[in-house]
């Protein structure tokens, strides 16, 4: 951010002005006039801003002293109101973006899912820079939706942002109410007993804790979703080792099984028995299947690498070469 001199700031009239400074997103407001002091400043009162849609979402009066405020960077409100602004320019019907104008809701839930993931290999990466991207390109569809929904007729984002803000307050009860809760556990009860409250006043008393789940998500994802549910219900096991012999069982009836249909049905129970298990051990059953895939990757690049140095082929090397290799780049990491 360039350095603005005081005599570079100030206004040479008695008058007051203000600009926008769109490289740097800045807001810049300077007066002459020393009585001025602390006073609000005139667009918020008669509108002298060019655009006063700049000013109107600051959380507070807009004050300055008689020679200048340079706000480095702007309130999120004003950003986020910015954000608002160009997507309502990509969808304007005369002069907005023809893509933008086509999409639906039906039409983005593609590309949803694959930001979401491109979300999640940035949180992975621990880059901070990716990360923010990624954010923003969720962002982007949230926002997106509301735009259509304005459009429709049908909801907007201050619909989003009000219902979101009102359920946080009130699943929070312990932080904007006179609730106690001291610990995880505890807020996670209240929040279960809070969600069947609201469910019985939606006249849904009957409906099950596991409805609210999508089937649209991942196999794996859906798996730790519904068992973290029982279990906060309490549906567990008493013994905490109960689930590893679960996962012995289940092994054993797979390896024993004879008809196709029989095996995949084996198999999903082992693998949700693994889940549980996962579940049991605070464990991120996505991430450490994540984890595993990533770690088989760079080892048989390895073992490629290795290969191509020597001028052969996986299919023409005997099993305990391969192994060899394997062990090589396990022991590389």
């Amino acid at each position: 951010m360039p350095v603005r001199s005081e005599t570079e700031c100030r206004s040479n009239s008695a008058s007051y002005s203000s600009r926008l400074s769109a490289a740097h997103r800045t807001v810049v407001v300077t007066s002459s006039n020393p009585s001025a002091t602390g006073a609000t400043h005139p667009a918020m009162r008669h509108g002298s801003l060019k655009n006063r849609s700049i000013l109107r979402f600051y959380p507070a009066p807009l004050r300055y002293n008689p020679r200048t405020l340079l706000l480095a960077e702007p309130p999120l409100s004003y950003t986020f109101d910015a954000l608002l602004e160009t997507m309502r320019r990509l969808r304007d019907p005369v002069s907005g973006c023809p893509w933008d104008l086509e999409q639906t809701h039906d039409s983005l839930r593609g590309s949803l899912l694959e930001e979401t993931y491109e979300a999640l290999d940035a949180m992975a990466s621990g880059e901070r820079a990716a990360l923010v991207e990624e954010l923003g390109d969720l962002l982007l569809h949230v926002i997106f939706h509301a735009q259509i929904g304005a459009d429709e007729g049908t909801f907007t984002m201050d619909d989003v942002a009000a219902q979101l803000n009102e359920k946080l307050v009130r699943r929070h009860p312990h932080v904007f109410e006179d609730s106690t809760a001291h610990t995880a556990t505890e807020v996670t009860g209240q929040w279960e007993r809070l969600k069947a409250e609201e469910r019985s006043k939606k006249g849904e008393g009957d409906r099950s804790m596991l409805a609210g789940v999508s089937r649209a998500m991942p196999a794996l994802a859906y798996a730790q979703s519904v068992l973290s549910r029982a279990r906060r219900a309490g549906f567990d096991w008493d013994d905490p080792d109960a689930v590893f012999d679960k996962v012995a069982e289940e092994a054993g009836e797979l390896r024993d099984s004879e008809s196709p249909q029989r095996r995949e049905e084996e198999f999903g129970d082992l693998l949700l028995a693994l889940v549980a298990a996962a579940h049991r051990m605070d464990i991120d059953a996505e991430q450490a299947l994540r984890g595993a895939n990533d770690r088989f990757a760079t080892r048989f690049h390895h073992v490629e690498d290795a290969l191509r140095r020597d001028g052969r082929t996986l299919a023409e090397m005997p099993v305990d070469a391969k192994l060899a290799l394997w062990e090589e780049a396990k022991a590389a990491e």
